[in-house]
């Protein structure tokens, strides 16, 4: 599926925060035993004003079908969120946002994180990225510079 991006408008403030409870709860419940709507609207408000200029939204034939946001400098980038609604998972679309990550961004060493039980870290060992830590809550996986070039070049 042929996608697109957007710019973040302050109109999409609870589209994200939505597809952020949807797609985090489960693990946050896991971890920390309860999801309080209240501490995750100031969670996610300070995540707004740090980020909103780094979020992009996912559009698909007209539709915002999710969202995802990033971090760089000069010799490192980092995926911060990608998150597609349900009814689109599945389709290829977040695949082939991180394959053009990665070709952009080859040059530079790549991070990415899940929570521990989230599935979604066998798509990103699948692509190339290398556990590297283990927290409490998280799976940091990496993708170095070196390594990428070789993987787009497979």
């Amino acid at each position: 599926m042929k996608y697109n991006f957007r710019k973040y408008e302050d109109k999409d403030y609870n589209f994200i925060y939505e597809l952020k409870k949807n797609a985090y709860k489960k693990y946050v419940e896991e971890i920390w035993g309860e999801w309080n709507d209240e501490k995750q609207h100031l969670f996610f408000d300070n995540y707004i004003a740090q980020q909103k200029d780094r979020i992009k939204i996912i559009v698909i034939d007209g539709t915002d079908i999710g969202y995802f946001d990033d971090k760089a400098d000069e010799n490192n980038y980092e995926v911060v969120n990608i998150i597609v609604q349900p009814e689109y998972q599945g389709k290829g679309i977040g695949t082939q946002i991180l394959k053009n990550v990665i070709e952009e961004n080859r040059n530079k060493d790549i991070d990415i994180q899940c929570f521990l039980t989230n599935p979604v870290v066998y798509l990103y060992k699948r692509l190339g990225f290398v556990e590297y830590e283990k927290t409490n809550t998280h799976i940091k996986l990496k993708m170095k510079a070196l390594e990428n070039n070789k993987t787009m070049n497979q």
